[in-house]
């Protein structure tokens, strides 16, 4: 800009002083031919303005586009997206005597990270992975607690890995297929699934009218909960969903009917590492649980009764129907809630009863303490600004039977949450 500013200087000043000049020599004196030669003089100055002009126009061009060619990112950089959060905990939980039996309170700091990223390689093609931290034998826990003698959090490890194709050729794209840890695929609860846990397999639905306000679709899937050698050895798990998501005015609803097999999980020799209230026994000079093919009916209904404000109201049924072994009858469970939402307030409530052998406990909620458990859960929050929210829970849970071998005390848990996303 510099130079085009001492262009438009030098351009001016000469017209000045041609036109000065001109002016300032007497009418009488100037004869046609020195006002000639004055006027081809001032077009020939004038006409070398112009042209260092354009050529310092020219240079600065060349130089704003190596500068914008230097700050562009790579291709593959901008075919990424990238996303997480943090979430700061206090936790404090108070516990029940059981059967004569007492255990400690506890107070924490707790500390949850996750960071993905996602990459569309392809129009049909995405590629994913998230980092997060948390126990690499825990699929249901991702804090660190904090308080050891400021050492680092050594528990961080990758809870998604994905190839997720949408083919172009499938009307609205109204196909999907996902490969490898996957994002929850299913429309489900915590009456069920813990919300952090990632399920692995291959992962297939159809969704019919996609983009309507009537939307059903079906979903399958084949996931690998173990490899324990050759392929008939691995413990394997085929599910199928039918669900449907509409909207009428106001009104939405979500629904769908599950089934999952889970294939010879609770066998010997394939209990997860964590049976979170599972109950065991003896057989064949082994331990093992129930077998699982649990079916379950899940339902939620939102009304929006004013622009910045609504009502929720969900329920989750759950039954295991290849239950067995001495505590076979424990093979039910539900779980309801509502919610409310205004501005940037939020308010919800919930109650499980879920029975010790109505569903895997390795994948149930961890806060509210997973099968065997029943109770309720009562949370508000603030939405302090777009990327950050605080949040209490309470929770108040007891064992379903009091009876059955690793039944947990009674509990009350308080969390203060304050999550920040990026």
């Amino acid at each position: 800009m510099r130079g085009v500013g001492k262009a438009l200087g030098a351009i001016a000043l000469t017209a000045a002083f041609v036109t000065t000049t001109w002016l300032a020599a007497p009418v009488m004196a100037a004869t046609q031919a020195d006002l000639e030669a004055k006027i081809q003089a001032m077009e020939q100055t004038l006409n070398q303005m112009k042209s260092q002009l354009k050529q310092v126009q020219t240079t600065q061009h060349q130089q704003a586009v190596e500068v914008a060619s230097k700050g562009k990112m790579p291709s593959w950089a901008e075919r990424m997206t990238f996303y997480g959060d943090t979430r700061f905990r206090y936790e404090h939980t108070s516990y029940d005597d059981l059967n004569g039996k007492t255990k400690s309170g506890k107070d924490r700091f707790r500390v949850r990270l996750r960071f993905g990223v996602r990459s569309q390689i392809h129009e049909d093609v995405e590629l994913g992975f998230r980092m997060v931290t948390g126990a690499d034998d825990d699929p249901t826990s991702t804090n660190q607690t904090m308080g050891n003698y400021f050492a680092e959090f050594s528990k961080w490890g990758i809870d998604r890995a994905y190839v997720k194709w949408t083919p172009s050729f499938v009307p609205k794209k109204g196909f999907m297929f996902e490969f490898g840890k996957v994002p929850q695929p299913f429309m489900t609860s915590k009456a069920i699934w813990d919300g952090d846990v990632v399920p692995e397999g291959a992962f297939a639905k159809f969704t019919f009218n996609k983009g309507g306000s009537w939307q059903p679709y079906v979903l399958g899937s084949y996931m690998t909960v173990e490899q324990a050698g050759e392929f008939s050895d691995n413990v394997l798990a085929p599910a199928a969903q039918l669900g449907v998501k509409g909207k009428v005015g106001a009104f939405k609803l979500a629904a769908s009917t599950s089934y999952t097999s889970w294939g010879d999980l609770g066998d010997v020799n394939n209990l997860p590492p964590n049976l979170n209230g599972t109950p065991t026994w003896t057989e064949g000079g082994g331990t093992r649980t129930t077998n699982y093919g649990v079916w379950d009916v899940y339902a939620k209904g939102t009304f929006k009764f004013a622009k910045k404000a609504s009502v929720s109201l969900w329920g989750h049924y759950l039954t295991n129907q290849d239950a067995d072994g001495p505590y076979q009858d424990k093979d039910t469970g539900w779980a309801a809630g509502a919610g409310f939402k205004y501005s940037k307030f939020g308010f919800k409530m919930w109650y499980k009863n879920i029975q010790a052998d109505a569903t895997p406990g390795f994948i149930a909620d961890s806060d509210s303490g997973y099968v065997n458990r029943k109770g309720w859960v009562a949370s508000a929050s603030y939405k302090m600004w777009k990327y950050g929210k605080v949040q209490l829970s309470y929770y108040n849970t007891e064992p379903e039977d009091e009876s059955i071998p690793g039944a947990s005390n009674p509990s009350q848990t308080f969390f203060c949450d304050f999550v920040f996303k990026f």
